[in-house]
């Protein structure tokens, strides 16, 4: 199907306006069966957008499709329909539950999952969809309720219908499911063997994808288990792999290039032979006076409009191919930087004396927020722009996890007015940012009941105005005075300085820190 070719292509504007084409014909055609699956299709391609972008927007629409699938089924009585939509719904609700924190969402899911179940087994049909079903509510199970007997349950029955099937692609999720869950169970010696029944099986089936996804499940067994050689082994198998896939990829895209341009040497040479067919029918129509000029200028207009859009269409492709290469470097900084913060982690195992096992755990916070940067470059179309507001949340979750603490018993407040910054700014801040709200971790909560941690930042008079606030015993007069001779406050006043920043503290009620950023820091220069 076209629709599902431009999908796998990353075309999904193609893919989308393709399906609405069908949809809208299936429709004239009163064939309902058709336009449920259609539906459902779509609302899978706004499922994939809305995950990779993080974008809300896309998430509904892909529910509101699914939900109208959903209805149509009941109407036509097609069970297979009900089912299908029924698990796509909850899919879509589970992915918005991760985008917004709303953890009723996933109730929500395992409703539909189950009305799903209980639909097939009292009808007895679609029963092809009851592995998908199970694997789904074993997965909520096993995240949102943390029932890790029921998702044990759940999953073994969709293995016993995937074995039965011989579908050995759906057992590999299977598999890599079962090893989280035992992972969860802190039954570690269960999780790799799982993990390695899931390897063997894709490399059974020569899926490479999958592949690195058993790579991942074996470097977190491994950590989990303390072999750290091991867990460096799978994790650099997982890197290697992955890059290499990338490397198919861009291989395509040359190969795609190579035919526009065999393509562009054809149409150049037909362009020439049609300046030869005007130039002798020049000559023939001479005698025709204006009309023969009126001709001539017309073919000038013409051969000059193809030649604008052809440099047009080159300088669209020349900015594409840019960034496509840009999006890749920031993907393989962002690698090599995660391979970074693994050594440094593999190292603090090594060392006995805590003062240099903290500056090392410091050092690979650090590295960790310069990846999170690149990360999130590689993931947008504009790769000169960085959403802060994710970069913020994606940042104080991985410090919050770092020293133990849980979104429930904390009191986090992030409220950010402009979300969109520029690299060169977001770069040095963010850093900024990772430096003091590392300081409150590490000081500030120590006998504090519900720590607190706000951070704000908002635009007026072309300057950012950022502020961080913590709860702690806050900071008298010699001991801000003395620590700012410390390594970490060297830091933050050599990124205020690069940011052109103002700055201060308040140590009164908490630590508060306030800094004044210009928008415009060469004319602030």
């Amino acid at each position: 199907m076209e629709a599902n070719y431009q999908r796998r292509k990353g075309n999904y504007e193609g893919a989308i306006n393709i399906s609405l084409e069908v949809i809208d014909l299936y429709d004239s055609l009163k064939l309902w069966i058709r336009v449920v699956k259609m539906k459902n299709f779509l609302a899978d391609i706004y499922k994939e957008m809305g995950g990779e972008k993080g974008t809300m927007e896309y998430l509904r629409k892909g529910l509101e499709l699914s939900r109208q699938a959903e209805k149509l089924a009941e109407n036509e009585k097609y069970i297979a329909g009900i089912t299908m939509s029924l698990n796509e719904q909850g899919i879509i609700l589970r992915d918005m539950s991760k985008e917004n924190g709303r953890k009723d969402l996933m109730d929500s899911a395992f409703f539909l999952y189950k009305k799903a179940i209980e639909l097939i087994n009292k009808t007895g049909e679609a029963k092809e969809d009851l592995s998908k079903l199970y694997n789904n509510t074993s997965q909520i199970y096993n995240e949102h309720y943390k029932d890790y007997v029921k998702a044990l349950e759940y999953q073994m029955l969709a293995v016993e219908l995937n074995t039965k099937e011989e579908n050995k692609l759906g057992l590999t999720f299977n598999y890599n499911t079962i090893s989280e869950i035992y992972r969860n169970k802190k039954d570690f010696n269960l999780a790799g063997i799982y993990a390695h029944k899931m390897l063997q099986l894709c490399i059974e089936l020569k899926t490479p994808f999958r592949k690195v996804n058993a790579y991942d499940a074996l470097v977190k067994v491994n950590k989990l288990m303390g072999r750290y050689d091991s867990a460096l082994y799978y994790a650099e198998l997982e890197t290697s792999l992955s890059d290499s896939l990338n490397n198919v990829e861009k291989g395509k895209q040359i190969a795609e290039s190579q035919t526009k341009y065999e393509t562009g040497k054809k149409e150049e040479k037909i362009n020439q032979l049609d300046k030869i067919n005007q130039s002798n029918n020049q000559r023939l129509w001479l005698a025709g006076g204006l009309i023969s000029l009126f001709g001539v200028l017309i073919g000038i207009s013409v051969f000059q409009n193809r030649r604008l859009r052809k440099q047009k269409a080159q300088i669209t492709e020349q900015s594409n191919r840019l960034q496509w290469m840009m999006k890749e470097l920031h993907h393989r900084v962002k690698n090599n930087l995660q391979i970074v913060s693994s050594l440094l982690n593999l190292q603090t195992y090594r060392l006995k004396d805590e003062e240099s096992v903290t500056a090392l755990k410091e050092s690979q916070l650090r590295v960790q927020a310069m990846s999170l940067i690149h990360q999130r470059l590689y993931q947008v179309d504009d790769v000169s722009m960085v959403n802060f507001k994710l970069y913020l949340d994606d940042l104080v979750e991985t410090l919050m996890r770092s020293y133990g603490y849980g979104a429930d018993d904390f009191d986090l407040k992030i409220v950010v007015e402009k979300e969109l910054l520029d690299v060169d700014t977001v770069m040095p801040m963010g850093l900024l940012v990772n430096e003091i709200i590392t300081n409150s971790f590490k000081y500030a909560y120590t006998n504090v009941k519900r720590p607190l941690l706000h951070i704000n930042l908002i635009s007026a008079n072309q300057q950012l105005e950022l502020t961080i606030k913590d709860n702690g015993p806050g900071l008298d007069t010699a001991t801000a005075e003395q620590s700012k001779q410390g390594f970490g406050k060297k830091l933050i006043s050599a990124l205020s300085k690069q940011l052109k920043a103002t700055w201060s503290v308040d140590g009164s009620t908490g630590t508060s820190y306030q800094f004044t950023i210009p928008e415009n820091k060469e004319k602030a220069a």
